[in-house]
């Protein structure tokens, strides 16, 4: 873990990607302690059970608490709280590569989770696709959400998808209470990332049946299980974007 001043911080963990973790402090009086603030919250919530990236973010809340004071300082409770609500604001937290989104997972399975998986374009955000995810994340107690990108979604959806770019969408989705996280995926499958994530529970919507759902055999192999949502129906982009398309040429 490496602290950056006005930079934040980057948690540097191999073989997973590095994680850049924004400086919080609104204003900076005295960095004084700094350093020891951060081994010392980092150390304590290792050894409470946080996973490294969890850690890693409570200890640059709490410093940048102190350096918004003068001197050597401490940090209570409610500044740590307050800190922490401010950050959970910034959803793009919940955006995360496979490497370091398998190991965030797997520290969560191990405190007795159950990881929800399930994936797609997700272009054009609509109704349907708010029902299925808060289906979907009632299954389990953390929902991960495999998103196409671009060239996937052209490939799936022909040359004139996505309407929007892969990052837009997955900022979208990230800011939906329902997502804990949204990793994005560039093969035609997602199998591969299934078999990378090791999720509990497989969820597909519309006329799937388990035996057709991509990476049944994977999840089924270790005990995981697959689950099928009822379609909901009148609700897709492509219906979306033909009305759109109807409506203003005329």
């Amino acid at each position: 873990l490496v602290t950056r001043g006005k930079d934040g911080m980057s948690l540097f963990h191999p073989p997973q990607e590095p994680v850049h973790i924004p400086a919080q402090a609104r204003e900076v009086f005295d960095v004084t302690g700094a350093g020891d603030t951060v081994a010392a919250m980092l150390s304590m919530a290792l050894v409470a059970g946080l996973s490294l990236v969890d850690a890693a973010r409570l200890a640059n809340a709490a410093a940048g608490v102190v350096v918004g004071k003068m001197g050597t300082a401490v940090v209570s409770p409610t500044e740590l709280q307050t800190a922490l609500q401010h950050d959970a604001l910034d959803s793009t937290r919940k955006i995360l590569p496979p490497d370091l989104l398998a190991m965030e997972l797997w520290q969560r399975q191990q405190r007795g989770e159950t990881i929800v998986f399930t994936n797609g374009c997700f272009d054009l955000l609509h109704v349907g696709h708010i029902q299925y995810l808060q289906q979907a994340r009632t299954l389990g107690d953390c929902l991960v959400l495999g998103l196409n990108d671009d060239a996937s979604v052209r490939l799936l959806k022909g040359p004139q998808r996505p309407v929007l770019p892969q990052h837009e969408r997955a900022r979208i989705l990230a800011a939906l209470g329902c997502v804990d996280y949204v990793t994005i995926f560039s093969e035609a499958t997602p199998h591969a990332l299934i078999t990378q994530l090791r999720p509990d529970v497989l969820v597909k919507g519309g006329d799937y049946t388990p035996e057709t759902v991509v990476g049944r055999d994977v999840v089924e192999a270790y005990g995981g299980r697959v689950c099928i949502m009822p379609y909901i129906a009148g609700n897709s982009t492509t219906e979306i974007i033909g009305s759109i398309v109807q409506r203003y040429s005329a």
